[in-house]
């Protein structure tokens, strides 16, 4: 079989092409955009999303695409519609063209008309995958974390390493589900590796929900450190990112508060009806990725 994955650069496309080449069943084709791209026994082909005859390429003689590519963080909320959206009708539109067969898109726990621009550019995303003729399962991962992911719980873990007070948007009440990059990968090999899983979509979250202060409680015990919560209003918040947007900073974005705050459906009951999926707690995920970084 013979796969394409875009956002091949991030940590999950990183992860989801080395455990793919470890079973010695697929050829591998990396679309590589803006962030260099190096993995041995691959085919690594430019391209870009709203490129419709370079993704036209890229999706010659291909059976799969594993669709990652997407933008995460922008202060325009254009942008995300542009590059989500537009880029992800673009891409459908080559692999109809080219006759691929199935294609894994990875979604978000946030995709919903509550998940701030990013969220809903999402959302849209799923609509064109389930009207295309393609045979598509739909991932909707939450928090992910692991080795050398410096984002979401990543940065929040490197934060309580250097700072004894932790800010929490609102009053963290609001419900989270921690998912390991291992266990996200696992379950995408797997659903690869099955041809008869189609026209499914399917949450990827840890085994437990928990709010933002759990969380923030649990993350402490597990570095074994002392930590003060310090609760920011909402409306502070986002007068702090508009200052940091007048000027052109990239440490926050406003959209990051709904995709935060919204309703996620965090119930993970079918994808184990599905495939094997048995998800680890934060606190083992934690532990495993510090010995792998060790």
């Amino acid at each position: 079989m013979k796969i394409l994955i875009t956002g091949a650069s991030s940590t999950l496309g990183k992860n989801l092409t080395s455990e793919l080449l470890k079973t010695k069943q697929f050829s591998i084709r990396l679309l590589k955009h803006q962030s260099p791209v190096h993995k041995e026994n691959c085919e690594i082909f430019q391209g870009d999303l709203q490129n419709v005859d370079s993704l036209g390429k890229a999706c010659s003689e291909i059976n799969t695409v594993v669709h990652l590519a997407a933008l995460t963080h922008s202060s325009s909320g254009k942008a995300y519609f542009e590059i989500n959206e537009e880029g992800t009708k673009n891409l459908i539109t080559a692999c109809e063209k080219n006759n691929v067969r199935r294609f894994i898109f990875v979604s978000s726990a946030a995709a919903s008309e509550e998940g701030g621009d990013y969220g809903v550019s999402k959302l849209r995303c799923e609509e064109l995958v389930r009207k295309s003729g393609l045979a598509w399962v739909i991932l909707r991962p939450s928090e992910v974390y692991g080795v050398n992911m410096e984002e979401g719980i990543g940065k929040l873990v490197a934060w309580m390493k250097k700072f004894p007070i932790i800010p929490i948007i609102g009053d963290g009440s609001y419900f989270l589900s921690p998912v390991s990059v291992d266990d996200v990968v696992q379950v995408m090999v797997e659903i690869l590796r099955s041809g008869s899983i189609k026209k499914e979509t399917l949450n990827l979250c840890g085994p437990e929900k928990m709010t933002m202060n759990e969380l923030v409680d649990r993350l402490a015990q597990i570095q074994k450190v002392q930590i003060k919560k310090i609760f920011l209003p909402i409306w502070f918040v986002r007068v702090g990112i508009g200052i940091l947007s007048f000027f052109k900073s990239s440490l926050a974005f406003s959209d990051q508060i709904p995709r935060l705050l919204c309703r996620k459906d965090q119930s993970i009951d079918k994808i184990q009806t599905i495939v094997s999926y048995n998800p680890i707690k934060i606190e083992e995920g934690l532990l495993s990725s510090q010995s792998k970084e060790a």
